[in-house]
């Protein structure tokens, strides 16, 4: 998604973010970003992941599903705010940087967004890729980034988790399941 008409490319985001982990953010390195050498990130502990049993998944983070861990990392890392410098506004527009803590919701948003794109899901035993990258409008965007400024994990996993489902299943059409109610 572009801010602001400059893309930011998956080239910076860390391969396989929350594999082995139940702390996602844990395992991200924000250095690899090449915006990210105007930040200061933060030295805040984490408290641990998982809030609840089920939190992501109860049978934990490797049987949950792509879905759930984008989301996890996405609450946890806007929740953590590690990234404390604002964006610059010659990189995101005027109406962005109004939001408060737009800089972790932009970021979070991105990696949750690319690693979706091309991630598995296992639907009747068959494994679907999720082969087309989620895309929404600029307003859309806008919208996101301030509705999820203030995300907790405990109030905003599950509601994440499915808003992803959702735009990944609109651009992936071999991906949802039938729609019965």
């Amino acid at each position: 998604m572009p801010i602001s008409g400059k893309p930011l490319t998956a080239a910076w985001r860390p391969k396989n973010m929350w594999i082995g982990s139940s702390r996602a953010a844990d395992s991200f390195y924000v250095f690899s970003n090449p915006l990210a050498h105007s930040f200061s990130i933060s030295k805040k502990r984490r408290k641990t992941a998982n809030a609840t049993p089920d939190f992501p998944h109860k049978d934990g983070l490797e049987k949950a599903s792509p879905f759930k861990k984008a989301g996890h990392f996405f609450v946890w890392f806007v929740a953590e705010r590690p990234i404390l410098d604002e964006i610059s506004p010659t990189i995101i527009t005027p109406e962005l940087k109004r939001i408060p803590n737009h800089q972790n919701v932009i970021f979070a948003y991105h990696m949750a967004v690319d690693c979706l794109h091309g991630a598995n899901l296992y639907k009747d035993g068959k494994a679907v890729v999720l082969k087309n990258k989620i895309k929404v409008s600029k307003h859309f965007f806008c919208d996101f980034v301030d509705a999820y400024s203030a995300a907790t994990p405990q109030a905003d996993f599950k509601p994440i988790c499915l808003l992803f489902e959702q735009l990944a299943y609109k651009v992936n059409g071999d991906a949802p399941y039938a729609e019965i109610i």
